[in-house]
């Protein structure tokens, strides 16, 4: 059996200037090309490539419970049945965050992973370190790479978060899992304010949430402690995009952000709404009447709820023609490394990992919706959904209209930022205005100071 080679090149100087801007979490410009040390891969040398049996690669990644579940089965099959002898291990690293700062410390120090679970942001970092493979020779290779009927078999917005304008006419990554944000409401609830459905706007979800409380008492939505996401979520189905990374400009401080601002602050004033670590367990408990939240819980919610009351998953309120709302879920990057067989393997489990089979087990034993149109066709999805509809309701009704935020270096750090600025707002500590003002001095800086790739 060939063992992984461990050789990556040592990049502590730049992984320690970047960890000094960016601190990373969940959730650039222009200069050299992405990779430069692997530009000189193309597809007719990758297929001249023939790996030797019992190639060995490192996969991490963030997925635990059901979904570490999942990762495991889907890492037992690929191992078990790919034609080229690979075997995958796979490895825990915690939230996103853990997961970049041990990727960091990896290529500091040795032993990085060949495989990485990574966001947008998190990919801009390791490309501006020159550390990230290019995909496009393996995707065009004759013998290892994909068909344009499968490209064209992607969702829209998972395929577009893989060539986003930040990587410089590259494809640096391929997809893993992907969620969207929702909200979900428990509908006997709903029907017992006076409720018919879901709001379709903001004004009308303030209404509602001022109707629930009158008439049951309960408070209306949970929201989780890191409500950048909403915040974000309320601007751009508004219309409006928070920042733009290319141009280095930001509209927090413009009308809507001050609107999505207020909105929040009436929330919490109102005591409509209230923060929660874990807002699962407050929706399933029925202390609240709706969730607003990632679309990768359907599964552990129908788990959690069974048959206790009647529920689904709606789009998130919407303000403009062009429905929009978070998409999440990291993407797969291969790290640089010396050996090409290494880069091969790693890319062939990428490869698998997002065809139709695959990712029908991973929409079935998870939350998440499948990266490709053609998993909904397979029986295992078809049954899955049909069995549990609020899957298909989170894919159909929400996750077709997702799409990720503009990618950046900085992107990370302005999504901590955001994150302490918004709570200040909901515990009453600053008003919108000064919120907003704050915010986008910050997000302007960053976004100045974020590296160039």
């Amino acid at each position: 059996m060939t063992t992984k080679n461990s050789s990556r090149r040592n990049i502590l100087p730049s992984i320690v200037l970047i960890s000094s801007l960016l601190v990373t979490s969940c959730a650039a410009g222009s200069g050299s090309q992405a990779g430069s040390e692997n530009a000189g891969a193309t597809s007719a040398g990758i297929d001249e490539t023939t790996l030797p049996e019992g190639v060995e690669i490192d996969f991490w990644h963030i997925q635990a419970t059901i979904y570490g579940e999942a990762i495991t089965e889907m890492v037992e099959e690929f191992n078990a049945t790919n034609e080229w002898g690979i075997v995958v291990n796979e490895s825990f690293k915690g939230s996103y965050q853990e997961l970049n700062q041990a990727v960091r410390a990896s290529l500091a120090g040795g032993g990085s992973p060949d495989v990485t679970m990574a966001y947008e942001n998190d990919t801009l970092e390791y490309l501006a370190n020159d550390v990230i493979v290019p995909l496009d020779p393996y995707l065009e290779s004759e013998k290892y790479g994909v068909t344009e009927e499968e490209i064209d078999d992607m969702v829209d917005g998972v395929l577009a978060r893989q060539r986003v304008d930040a990587y410089n006419g590259s494809t640096l990554s391929w997809p893993h899992g992907n969620s969207s944000m929702g909200m979900y409401y428990n509908a006997d609830l709903f029907k017992k304010a006076g409720i018919e459905a879901p709001p379709a706007d903001w004004d009308e979800f303030m209404e509602q949430a001022r109707q629930m409380k009158e008439e049951t008492g309960l408070p209306y939505v949970a929201l989780g402690t890191g409500k950048n996401g909403i915040y974000y979520n309320i601007m751009r189905s508004k219309g409006t995009t928070p920042y733009d990374p290319e141009a280095g400009t930001t509209e927090f401080a413009s009308p809507v952000s001050i609107e999505a601002l207020e909105l929040l602050a009436g929330l919490y004033e109102e005591e409509l709404a209230y923060t929660a670590a874990d807002t699962e367990q407050e929706f399933t408990n029925e202390r609240t009447a709706s969730e607003i939240g990632t679309t990768a819980r359907t599964s552990t919610k129908i788990e959690q709820i069974g048959d206790r009351f009647d529920w689904t998953v709606a789009l998130t309120p919407q303000e403009s023609e062009e429905p929009v709302t978070q998409l999440f879920g990291g993407n797969h990057v291969i790290l640089a490394s010396d050996d090409s067989e290494q880069e091969l393997a790693a890319w062939l489990f990428m490869r698998w990992f997002a065809g139709t089979d695959a990712q029908a087990i991973y929409a079935a034993r998870t939350g998440y919706s499948p990266a490709v149109e053609s998993a909904l066709e397979t029986e295992l999805l078809t049954t899955n959904y049909e069995e549990n509809p609020q899957k298909a309701a989170a894919f159909e009704n929400v996750f077709v209209n997702a799409q990720i935020m503009p990618p950046t270096a900085a992107g990370n750090a302005i999504d901590d930022m955001v994150t302490g600025v918004v709570e200040e707002v909901v515990l009453g500590r600053l008003t919108p205005q000064e919120a907003a003002d704050r915010m986008d001095a910050e997000a302007t800086t960053l976004l100045a100071s974020a590296p160039q790739n």
